[in-house]
């Protein structure tokens, strides 16, 4: 007696059931961004074939294809001696980090998700996108080196858990540590930050400029509730510190709201003039808002640099990549 195979459909579902929430969540975002970014692969000494192009003054002669150029023909458009270009494949390492802080465990309404939930789900989209180009990705902290491979991301995804867990469990303990202060990198590496950098700048500016002195490659993703970008409430309102350790009761809220607001764009503005000068970049995203486009942002920009690191040693770091600068917005503020 033959038994029936299982359908496609079937061993799908059983091996999702295998997965972590998160990491279901975030395949789906990497894999809309991976569409919109597909084929931008880079140029470099990689061992595939990418392209050919027609040879240029002080292109080495060893690069020559001459078996393409030979096949050329002298009366079209395409005629001369053609250059074999190799897809870039020199793999980096690029360190994730996420705030574990209590703030980031806070949404404004119930169908919005957490700052941390947010952050969770686009490194670990990131780390898919990443790891799909062949370049090694860690969580910092976590106790495992960089790696390529597709187990990674079920263990980045676990330690991501595992993280909010451990911090849930301590609470009270030891000190949180709202930013990377506490971790080792090595010179010239990459870092994403993900993180409602809401710490006052005062105390974020001695963390980023140690960071600087490593020549760190970093990226920061602000991730903010949108309540904390135009402070939507009225009346008589009660804010409560993140950690529970205190509270304000304001009678009148709406009359401190573009006070508020003029100052939650200023220390954005802070912010990213701050970690511009050492040519960092500064993404914000908003809960409210899809996953989707910051991820493509960050990707790109993450895709551009590294090539550019790879290739040119040594030259200065382009402009801070900013969302809020291109959709119009621009917050950031400590917490009311």
């Amino acid at each position: 007696m033959y038994k029936r195979a299982p359908s496609i459909e079937s061993s799908a579902e059983k091996l999702s059931a295998t997965l972590p929430p998160l990491l279901i969540e975030a395949e789906r975002v990497a894999a809309t961004v991976f569409q919109g970014a597909h084929g931008r692969r880079h140029v470099g000494q990689g061992d595939e074939f990418w392209q050919y192009r027609h040879y240029s003054p002080g292109d080495s002669p060893r690069k020559i294809d001459w078996r393409r150029s030979a096949k050329s023909d002298p009366n079209s458009e395409n005629a001369g001696i053609f250059i074999r270009q190799k897809e870039w494949e020199s793999a980096q390492s690029l360190w994730l980090w996420n705030d574990t802080a209590p703030g980031m465990d806070w949404a404004s309404d119930k169908k919005l998700v957490t700052k941390k939930h947010r952050a969770s789900v686009l490194s670990l989209a990131l780390a898919q996108l990443l790891i799909r180009g062949g370049e090694k990705v860690a969580l910092a902290g976590a106790g495992t080196p960089p790696s390529n491979s597709r187990k990674n991301l079920h263990t980045i995804a676990q330690q991501l858990e595992n993280q909010n867990l451990e911090r849930k469990n301590n609470e009270g303990k030891h000190p949180e540590y709202e930013l990377p202060q506490g971790h080792r990198f090595a010179q010239n590496a990459a870092v994403v930050c993900f993180s409602d950098f809401l710490t006052p700048l005062s105390e974020q500016k001695q963390v980023f400029a140690n960071l600087a002195h490593k020549n760190l490659r970093v990226w920061l993703v602000q991730v903010l509730d949108p309540a904390e970008m135009n402070l939507p409430y009225t009346g008589r309102v009660k804010f409560q510190q993140p950690d529970g350790d205190g509270e304000l009761l304001h009678s009148d809220v709406e009359s401190i709201r573009d006070l508020y607001i003029d100052r939650i764009r200023a220390h954005n503005k802070d912010l990213s003039r701050l970690v511009k000068k050492w040519g960092w970049n500064h993404i914000l995203h908003t809960t409210d808002k899809s996953p989707e486009s910051t991820l493509l942002t960050l990707y790109r920009s993450i895709s551009e640099r590294q090539n550019a690191s790879t290739q040119t040693r040594g030259e200065s770091p382009n402009d801070t990549v900013s969302e809020a600068e291109t959709s119009g917005g621009n917050v950031g503020s400590e917490h009311a």
